[in-house]
């Protein structure tokens, strides 16, 4: 879980970090305790010094009131190393005479909790020998020991409290996060269209905001490109396959003539077709993102080719002259696949047989860095109030006969236009139908020609 990690995460450096202060602290203790123990051996040894006294040239201590304390762990020793005071015999009183004729003050441990200081008597103007005083460091070592043991208690206590405030300012912090994650998942899936509206990402959270709005502007777009597509399918298909059923009823109603039967699967044929161009256009525009100048097409050659297609297409032409018209020098390169460039043309070429009367043209040429492709045809034509309407899906123009087409191929061919960065245009024209595609020219030709 995040949360535990980014804990784990803020608690590990404190951790570290008390541990530390712990090591150093205790150092420090252990150094200041020792020198404590030391000058409280000094001063033993002092005081011990001020209660001897020369008498014929040997060493003898003044008793005093009350001097049991004072003797207890102080031994002296002349300077041929004999014993003038001694506390007791045993380990110690071994310890304190291999001290004795040191030249100079001398600290030396025994076992873990007793401390010795050997200090030459002519350092206290002493004719000759030592003192030597012990001290045991119980006191100090228990002093140290419960000292780390309430650091190691508070280092427990500020990380346990430290643990917490991080949890709480974590779980804080992730709030907003785990909300809008929930607002995220319950918007996806019954309503795209709301969005968190933080403005500019100012921080991490309105960040994650803008980037959330980004994916669900996203899903939204793909969910209503996918409802568009589905419907236009559903549109596109609906007339065909009514034509099919229709035809086939009427066929199966009653004996026919094998004209009539011909004529009626020639229908049948016609409308199979029509569906199969619109699933392949539609079906390509789904599942093909078209961009401006994704690849290379000759004008000329992708015109010859739509124009071929309408002559060996099923029903020919039906005696309407096909004319190819391509004006400029040499071959224009469009800025895109020739098999998109294709079905842009097909369903203008196939609109303009169904409504010319004797002639459809193909004009293609260049204008700036467009290529423009013209189809005429000397049918009745657009009207200047529908010209706009013919471009939207399932709308035909006023000229079409009832229960032909579905009035989707110009809204197709607009779609890949406008996809390949480029757009379509019907014109009004009392001389015949005109519609134009314009398509950019490829990139590579368009740089050559502004160099």
């Amino acid at each position: 879980m995040i949360r535990r990690r980014l804990v784990l995460s803020a608690a590990a450096p404190l951790a570290v970090a008390l541990v530390a202060l712990t090591v150093g602290f205790h150092v420090v203790l252990s150094w200041r305790l020792e020198r404590d123990a030391d000058h409280a051996l000094r001063a033993r040894a002092d005081a011990a010094a001020g209660v001897l006294t020369v008498s014929s040239g040997r060493l003898h201590m003044i008793e005093t009131p009350f001097d049991e304390a004072l003797d207890n762990g102080v031994w002296v020793f002349d300077a041929h190393g004999a014993t003038v005071s001694s506390p007791a015999a045993g380990a110690l009183d071994r310890e304190a005479r291999a001290l004795s004729g040191v030249s100079r003050p001398t600290f030396r441990g025994f076992g873990d909790d007793l401390r010795f200081l050997a200090v030459p008597l002519r350092e206290y103007a002493a004719p000759g020998g030592t003192l030597v005083v012990a001290l045991s460091l119980a006191p100090f070592l228990e002093a140290e020991h419960t000292t780390l043991v309430a650091a190691i208690v508070f280092d427990l206590f500020i990380l346990g409290l430290g643990a917490v405030f991080v949890r709480r300012a974590v779980t804080q912090a992730l709030r907003p996060v785990a909300r809008m994650t929930d607002q995220a998942a319950r918007w996806s899936e019954h309503d795209l269209d709301k969005r968190f509206s933080l403005g500019p990402p100012r921080d991490e959270l309105s960040g994650l905001a803008a980037t959330l709005d980004n994916l669900l502007g996203r899903l939204s777009a793909a969910l209503r490109h996918e409802q568009r597509v589905t419907a236009e399918i559903a549109h596109e298909l609906r007339t065909p396959l009514s034509q099919v059923r229709l035809e086939t009823e009427v066929a199966l109603r009653r004996d026919r003539p094998a004209s009539e039967l011909r004529a009626a699967l020639t229908e049948v044929s016609n409308a199979t077709d029509r569906m199969t161009n619109a699933l392949d256009t539609l079906i390509g525009l789904a599942q093909r993102d078209i961009r401006p100048a994704d690849g290379t097409t000759p004008a000329g050659k992708v015109a010859r080719d739509a124009l071929r297609a309408c002559r060996d297409g099923a029903g020919g032409v039906g005696g309407i002259r096909l004319d190819l018209e391509q004006t400029g020098e040499g071959e224009v390169l469009v800025g895109c696949d020739h098999d998109v460039v294709l079905r842009m043309l097909q369903p203008l070429l196939d609109n303009a047989l169904r409504f010319g009367r004797s002639a459809v043209t193909l004009q293609v040429r260049r204008e700036g860095g467009d290529v423009l492709f013209r189809v005429r045809d000397d049918g009745p034509g657009f009207a200047e109030d529908e010209l706009e309407a013919v471009l939207r899906p399932g709308v035909q123009g006023r000229a079409s006969p009832p229960g032909q087409g579905s009035g989707l191929g110009l809204a197709l061919a607009r779609r890949l236009a406008e996809a390949a960065g480029g757009g379509l245009t019907p014109r009004a024209s009392r001389s015949g139908g005109i519609v134009e595609l314009r398509l950019p020219v490829a990139a590579a030709v368009a740089g050559n020609r502004h160099s």
